[in-house]
């Protein structure tokens, strides 16, 4: 394969590799064929150990003068010892023990036994380094005919007879061709349709020290988990500097050698160019859910008829009743292995959830309608999370219409970022609970009157109007009367133990503490502006 990328180990034995536009043929070192020969039973030595990948083919060795260290040379002690092999760092298999003068002393040797034919040597170095011709034409094929991540962990999983699998930086797995029992603890997400890596298994690596240092490697490196008994080779998949995720060969069916060490850097670049490609086709892998989010937050305007097909897919509608939360981190240890893992654990507890990442906070969209969750479960679902993680929410008010998320979103971000302002030891905070002193100090802003007044107020007129009741008249009456139930009998024209009744019947609907001076205050303001502005 053409192109400029080098990949080569350094002196420490750490795969490097040096990214330009497409990974090297896919040379091979002495360290490969040695394991590739004793893979075969046939009694080799490697003296000294080398792991350099500089080699594209076999010659006898005749004494020729054109010498190259891209070939390995082929001789018996016959031949060295009337031409003696002096390429500095070359790289030499010898049928039978060579004398010291005979070659350099900084080559590379495969030393056969003196009763193996020569023949039978050239064929077998010529099999491998053939059958690794054929693989580099494999994944060439896969790349020229746009093949998929699917279609290249199948050709290593042939190759490496272990489990193979690719995962993005959020855990996702992006490629997997066969599930190993007892190897791969995957977990699948119902809102992404994708599998992730099992929830323990991230939560550990979150705390992990060791497994933060594997975050700086490059190339091929062997992984032994402090975690459980596994053992793996991990490629770092980085893009433009950035941490894109891992290739990973899990050592299952058959132990994991340091010759692989530089093949699997090899697939790990046919997996990057595979990436990029699918980057510059425009594919866009968030989930439609999320993307709507972004949007919202990032001020793009965004389609109604698109933003109803989107939702329709998930058998969402836009008139739906929604809550919709923001999460900020009180820690500064927060990477992407606890964030995402976050989103993952915050969509297998809550039911029609979307959670995501987006430039520095998590964003929180419950379809309460779907689920069937109220502001009160939501709480107590998220408090394991929350506290576990050292984290802090803002919670907006249940609302109808997708439409309007940007208005709630921002409810959510004012009761998030008062809650930070007056320093509450509150984990889980509420609009309700600030929306009096926000109203108050900064005015309606950019909210609708119907996004600012209570929240108990449109729960009553939506009773009201489902079953033909008063409760939102009787609550109004009863309080701009200075809760006198006589004068709020008088005025309803009802009798005046039937009033009662409907306060109880308020306060179960809403929980509205009627005592609290300020709740009644909030309540009267929102009637008011329902009402008259």
């Amino acid at each position: 394969m053409d192109g400029s990328c080098r990949i080569y180990q350094n002196p420490e034995g750490n795969t490097m590799t040096e990214n330009h536009t497409s990974p090297a043929g896919l040379l091979l070192s002495m360290q490969i064929l040695y394991e590739k020969l004793k893979e075969r039973e046939i009694p080799v030595s490697l003296l000294p150990a080398d792991e350099e990948p500089c080699l594209s083919g076999i010659q006898f060795y005749t004494g020729q003068q054109d010498l190259s260290r891209t070939f390995l040379y082929l001789a018996d002690c016959k031949t060295l010892a009337s031409h003696p092999f002096l390429l500095h760092h070359g790289f030499l298999a010898v049928v039978g023990i060579p004398a010291k003068e005979n070659i350099h002393d900084s080559c590379c040797c495969l030393i056969f036994p003196e009763t193996m034919p020569v023949t039978e040597i050239f064929n077998a170095l010529q099999q491998i380094f053939v059958s690794y011709s054929h693989l580099e034409r494999k994944l060439n094929d896969i790349l020229n005919r746009d093949g998929s991540l699917y279609d290249i962990t199948v050709a290593a999983l042939e190759h490496f007879h272990n489990p193979v699998f690719i995962h993005d930086e959020y855990f996702h797995i992006l490629a997997c061709p066969r599930h190993f029992e007892g190897a791969l603890n995957f977990t699948y997400n119902e809102q992404t349709k994708r599998y992730m890596q099992d929830l323990n298994t991230i939560n550990f690596f979150r705390t992990s020290p060791a497994y933060k240092r594997t975050l700086s490697t490059s190339g091929g490196q062997f992984w032994d988990s402090d975690f459980n008994n596994d053992r793996c080779i991990y490629v770092n998949l980085w893009m433009n500097g950035n941490y894109r995720g891992r290739f990973i060969i899990s050592e299952m069916e058959t132990p994991v050698t340091r010759g692989q060490l530089y093949v699997a850097s090899y697939f790990a670049e046919i997996v990057k160019l595979a990436l990029l490609r699918r980057n510059d086709a425009g594919e866009d892998e968030r989930h439609p859910l999320e993307k709507l989010i972004i949007d919202t937050i990032s001020g793009t305007e965004t389609d109604r008829l698109d933003m109803s097909r989107k939702l329709e897919l998930l058998g969402w509608k836009e008139a739906d009743q929604y809550l919709c939360g923001i999460i900020s981190f009180e820690s500064t240890d927060v990477t992407k292995l606890s964030v995402y893992s976050i989103c993952n654990e915050i969509e297998e507890r809550i039911e029609a959830c979307q959670a995501c990442y987006y430039k520095g906070h998590i964003y929180l969209l419950v379809n309460t309608g779907k689920s069937q969750i109220t502001p009160q479960d939501l709480r107590m679902k998220m408090s394991y999370i929350i506290r576990e993680g050292l984290l802090r929410m803002g919670v907006s008010f249940p609302f109808r219409g997708f439409s309007t998320l940007s208005i709630h979103l921002k409810q959510a971000q004012i009761a998030l970022s008062y809650s930070q302002m007056e320093q509450v030891p509150h984990w889980y905070n509420e609009f309700q609970d600030y929306v009096l002193k926000y109203w108050l100090l900064e005015g309606t802003g950019d909210f609708t009157k119907e996004s600012i007044a209570p929240d108990t107020l449109h729960q009553l007129r939506h009773y009201d109007r489902e079953h033909g009741t008063e409760l939102y008249e009787t609550l109004k009456t009863y309080l701009m009367n200075e809760r006198n139930s006589t004068l709020t009998a008088q005025l309803l024209k009802i009798n005046r133990s039937t009033l009662p009744h409907r306060l109880n019947r308020i306060t179960q609907l809403t929980g509205a503490n009627l005592d609290d001076f300020m709740t009644r205050l909030y309540l009267m303001m929102g009637c008011y502006i329902l009402d008259h502005i």
